[in-house]
């Protein structure tokens, strides 16, 4: 007999801290609840501008690349017209 009374009593003990926690959590949950609000816009506003920037990078990446092998040739033709302005060039009397 003695024995089911402490069982009961652990039983409505457990219940009891199990509806504090609960409560408790929730309370916390709601005063954080404007700083996480916050935090979850910056961090949209971050990853907006983040993706912008990267597809800036990315283009920018991708023209170099795609012009990087006309390199040569900007390099020979700017030879070519160093050599051809330095041949005209008027002699200094």
């Amino acid at each position: 007999m003695l024995g089911g009374v402490l069982l009961a009593g652990f039983a409505f003990l457990s219940l009891m801290l199990a509806f504090v926690a609960v409560f408790v959590k929730a309370v916390f949950w709601l005063v954080l609840l404007p700083f996480r609000l916050l935090f979850w816009g910056v961090g949209a506003v971050v990853m907006l501008v983040g993706t912008a920037v990267a597809i800036g990078v990315g283009l920018i990446v991708g023209l170099a690349l795609i012009l990087a092998p006309l390199l040569p040739l900007a390099i020979l033709g700017g030879l070519v017209y160093g050599l051809v302005r330095l041949i005209r060039r008027p002699a200094i009397a």
